[in-house]
């Protein structure tokens, strides 16, 4: 199913729009290089990795193609590095996820940037914000469904148990894609480099207290 949906938003994005910066999307390959496997554990095999910022970055700098092509990219690079047998119906499950979730967060933020106010930055703060919550959404539901099916337990409970607590960090992963773009931009860079800053310290301070949970919850299973 996963497979079939991303391979669907790989075509629409082939058939309606494939404009991308080259040099921008260069840079933000390079990021999702470095940032793939920036990660924190969440539950098993599943985790949260700095690739959200810079998927976030991408779509709000460069749009859907761009997007997909780095998420897949960093997806990829967080299955094969270090080197190790790449398990065929995992990588087809990983590789559909994030292309159907990056798809949908894509529309999520175009539905709201495009709307005209006083204020553009304000405006593309919440549709960055929205942006991160369906991404969160997507990713969070997408992996207890398979979690769910494998280990035969309840989805929801799953999504509550191991996932629910994780919003907080896509969210704040939308704000530091943004506070860049307004940096980038030139848009009060005083007040960027201000929220970047304490948007960086909060998210760096949520994965350090979800990795230490997590931690935890190992030692009492032990």
């Amino acid at each position: 199913m996963f497979a079939i949906m991303g391979f669907a938003s790989v075509v629409y994005v082939v058939v309606h729009d494939m404009r991308f910066a080259p040099g921008h999307l260069g840079l933000l390959m390079a990021a999702a290089t470095a940032c793939a496997k920036a990660k924190v554990k969440l539950y098993k095999a599943s985790t949260i990795s700095l690739l959200t910022s810079v998927v976030l970055l991408a779509i709000v700098m460069d749009g859907l193609a761009s997007a997909l092509i780095v998420a897949v990219f960093g997806v990829t690079v967080q299955m094969a590095v270090p080197p190790k047998k790449l398990v065929l119906h995992q990588l087809i499950f990983n590789l559909g996820m994030i292309a159907t979730t990056v798809t949908a967060t894509w529309f999520a933020h175009e539905s709201l940037a495009g709307v005209r106010t006083a204020n553009p930055l304000s405006t593309e703060a919440m549709a960055t914000l929205m942006a991160s919550f369906v991404y969160f959404l997507g990713n969070s539901i997408s992996v207890s469904l398979i979690i769910a099916l494998t280990q035969k337990m309840s989805m929801a409970e799953v999504w509550l148990k191991h996932f629910m607590c994780a919003a907080p960090s896509f969210l704040l992963a939308g704000l530091l894609s943004l506070g860049v773009v307004a940096l980038i931009s030139n848009q009060s860079v005083a007040i960027a480099a201000a929220l970047v800053a304490a948007v960086s310290l909060s998210y760096y301070a949520s994965i350090r207290l979800m990795r230490y949970r997590a931690i935890q919850e190992s030692e009492v299973a032990k």
